[in-house]
């Protein structure tokens, strides 16, 4: 029915609540953060935490989960390029989490790289980041935080159980990192050090410090980047349709030249060239 049991594996007791709306459930199951309730050949997505269902639910499985002829699916097709992982549609905006996950985003959508599992499809931003909408222009991630650039605007998002955003957000980017705006923007791992990038030019924030003050800025041998990103195989600087690889920090800063231009579809979506 509507009940819950919850087992705490240390205190080994049970508890229970009731999710009034959700079930009944035949079957439940968590998917890339996301969890589901089936019951027949409907699906609804909730909140774990609370047992709330998401807008828009339920929904029909044979259109999301289960491929079936005859059937107009869940919509990708009307998202055009935007929706293609192998178009050459450039990204806005990508990003490495402090736990592996890697995102793209454009055109008010985001893919989920780092696994197969999710077949690289497009999700609406507010699949993942519940009540985000619109273009991401930057995106990095501290703290077990993810922050979200929308123009002059920042949303934060606390990462487990989901994406939560964080209470009196959004609020300007001047007043979080002290920058009106920002074309790309990364941290690596087990580092806060931010590195904002706005047209040729890159700059460093500490985020321990409050308030937060942006470094002198340092030139770029690119003119332009649509995103970047940073990871434990190094920092990615991404292009139109390609993006460039520097072993670390230092090196793309030292760097005189972009480094060899390789191709996003190709390596991060694995479409045929």
């Amino acid at each position: 029915g509507d009940t819950v049991y919850a087992f705490d594996l240390e205190l080994r007791v049970t508890k229970s609540r009731t999710w009034p709306g959700l079930g009944p459930c035949t079957a439940a199951l968590r998917w890339l953060e996301r969890y589901y309730c089936l019951h027949g050949t409907r699906f609804q997505r909730f909140d774990p935490r609370t047992g709330e269902v998401h807008p828009g639910y339920p929904r029909d499985l044979r259109d999301y989960f289960i491929p079936c002829p005859g059937r107009a699916g869940h919509g990708n097709a009307s998202w055009g390029d935007a929706g293609n992982g192998c178009s050459k549609m450039p990204f806005q905006a990508l990003l490495s989490d402090d736990t592996g996950r890697i995102y793209a985003f454009r055109g008010g959508l985001s893919f989920r790289l780092d696994s197969w599992q999710d077949g690289h499809h497009a999700w609406p931003l507010g699949q993942t980041w519940p009540g985000l909408e619109g273009e991401v222009d930057a995106a990095f991630a501290w703290d077990g935080r993810t922050y979200l650039i929308q123009g002059s605007q920042v949303s934060i998002f606390l990462s487990e159980q989901g994406h939560r955003r964080v209470l009196g957000y959004p609020r300007p980017l001047q007043e979080e990192l002290g920058v009106p705006s920002a074309d790309a923007a990364f941290t690596c791992p087990g580092s806060a050090h931010l590195y904002l990038i706005t047209g040729d030019r890159i700059r460093l924030v500490d985020l321990t410090q409050m308030p937060r003050h942006v470094g002198e800025p340092v030139p770029l041998p690119h003119g332009h980047v649509d995103g970047a990103m940073c990871t434990k195989d190094g920092v990615f600087l991404f292009d139109g349709t390609g993006y460039h690889r520097y072993p670390s920090v230092a090196q793309l800063l030292e760097a005189r030249q972009p480094a060899p231009p390789q191709s996003i579809t190709a390596d991060f979506f694995h479409c045929p060239q």
